[in-house]
This record gives C-alpha cells, sequence and structure tokens, in this order.
C-alpha cells in the first residue's frame, strides 16, 4: 500500500473515537495488533503493552466514560513505508461532566491494510487529573 494508502487508514481509525464505535477500532486492527502507551504500568493502568483483546476492553472502557465520544483530531500525519505518525488532539465531556482535553504523539504501523501497531505517548497526568 502506498503511504496516502496508510494515511487514509489512519485518519478512518481515528474517526471511530469521536462515534465511540469500539468495533470499527477493533475491526481495524491485525489479529496480532499490540497498543504500548508510554508511562509506568504499576502508576498508570492504561500504561504499557495491550493485546489486541486488551486494547478493544481498553476502548470499551474509555468509552463509557464519554457523554458524546471522544474528538480525536488528527492534525498533521507524516508517513514513510508502513510507518505513519500522527500528531492528535482530543476533546469529550466525561459523563460527570469534566472536560478531557489531550495531545498525542501516535506512532502507527500498517500491515495488510491494517493497524499491526500503535505507540501512543500522551500526559497520562491528564489522564489521571480526569479519571482518577
Amino acid at each position: 500500500m502506498s503511504v496516502e494508502d496508510n494515511k487514509r487508514i489512519v485518519r478512518e481509525f481515528c474517526n471511530h473515537f469521536k462515534t465511540s464505535n469500539a468495533d470499527g477500532l477493533i475491526d481495524g486492527m491485525t489479529e496480532d495488533a499490540t497498543w504500548w502507551v508510554n508511562g509506568k504500568p504499576h502508576l498508570f493502568p492504561s500504561a504499557g503493552t495491550k493485546t489486541k483483546t486488551e486494547a478493544a476492553n481498553m476502548f470499551r472502557n474509555m468509552f463509557t466514560a464519554y457523554s458524546n465520544g471522544l474528538d480525536m483530531k488528527v492534525i498533521n500525519l507524516i508517513g514513510e513505508g508502513d510507518s505513519i505518525a500522527a500528531e492528535a488532539r482530543s476533546q469529550a465531556t466525561t459523563k460527570s461532566g469534566k472536560i478531557y482535553e489531550n495531545e498525542y504523539f501516535i506512532l502507527f504501523k500498517i500491515r495488510d491494510g491494517k493497524i499491526a501497531s500503535v505507540r501512543e505517548y500522551t500526559d497520562l497526568m491528564h489522564v489521571q487529573e480526569t479519571f482518577g
């Protein structure tokens, strides 16, 4: 696939956050996909490497916290080969009324038209502050 095809796949994947479409996210991943988030797992439950199944559980749990999805805006995409680097910003309102806004750098690896791995760098202190 071309770099432009891979960028399209990443954009479409990120759009599933806005509609809380966990199934769309899961379907967009390879069977052996991994999702890594920066941080120390003993300090932040979302940190570390997750399997596709663990990521699916993370998505479903996350979406229950928002009143109307997580608006994930892709600001910039840079690609080379099967790698797409994304700068993104999110905004959501939690069901308890808190505003969640975060910034991300995410490195996606694409294989056969699907997300094979994700390396997500974000502000986990803000996650902790918002969700406890």
